[in-house]
């Protein structure tokens, strides 16, 4: 396993400005040795990790052509917050070159339900795990619009088989309510009133007067009947 020790910029320090989203750019002699070490493997993962042990996995762009210190990496600014860390800090940056596994299922649950309100925010998502290529339980900040390039914030509340897991289009999503948003109510069924006999007779005594023979203006026919012709 290669590791090193650089210090982190973002891409605000680059001679351009701006860099990808979901990516970082080490050096050259870093890249070139991990993708040597990986024999033919398409993409480039590392973990980056604090001070205090807090990791990240995040992939390689490429490697950077910055006029700097080789030992700097760049990255996209939503790392400084995953791993609570300032510009020029040091971490500890080790090539991921064991295989991971495929994830198969993400529950994922969006900060702000406004996150969730593009008619296009699955197909959003979908390709948005597709560029970050690896995914780990926790914050996850990514760009589901590429026509509005606003950071989007999305808990990682739980990720099949392993804690991070390479992501691809097979990845299946769960998404939950948005945490600003409070839960459906629950209504329950009300209590069904069972009508008991004594009280059917009652509600009828109230509304009906009680039948006797030859009262009430009515006498029961008592003859004979002739059907008539």
């Amino acid at each position: 396993m290669y590791q090193i020790m650089p210090s982190v910029y973002s891409y605000t320090f680059t001679s351009d400005g701006h860099g990808p989203w979901w990516g970082i750019r080490c050096s050259s002699e870093f890249y070139q040795n991990t993708v040597r070490s990986l024999d033919g493997a398409t993409r480039c993962f590392v973990y980056l990790t604090n001070c205090r042990g807090e990791t990240l996995a995040i992939a390689i762009e490429g490697p950077h052509h910055e006029q700097v210190d080789d030992d700097n990496v760049f990255v996209p600014s939503w790392v400084f917050q995953r791993l609570q860390i300032s510009e020029g800090d040091e971490v500890t940056m080790d090539a991921i070159l064991e295989p991971l596994p495929k994830g198969e299922t993400v529950t994922i649950r969006p900060l702000t339900g406004a996150t969730v309100e593009g008619p296009m925010f699955l197909e959003g998502l979908t390709e948005a795990l597709n560029q970050l290529g690896i995914v780990q339980e926790g914050l996850l900040s990514a760009i589901v619009d590429p026509s509005v390039p606003e950071l989007h914030e999305f808990m990682i509340e739980s990720l099949t088989p392993l804690s991070i897991c390479l992501a691809d289009g097979e990845l299946r999503v769960e998404l939950e309510r948005s945490l600003d948003r409070p839960p459906t109510p629950e209504y329950k069924d009300e209590p069904v009133y069972e009508a008991k006999e004594e009280d059917s007779k009652d509600e009828y005594d109230s509304i009906l007067p009680e039948y006797k023979p030859g009262k009430n203006g009515f006498v029961p026919f008592s003859g004979k009947g002739y059907r008539l012709t």
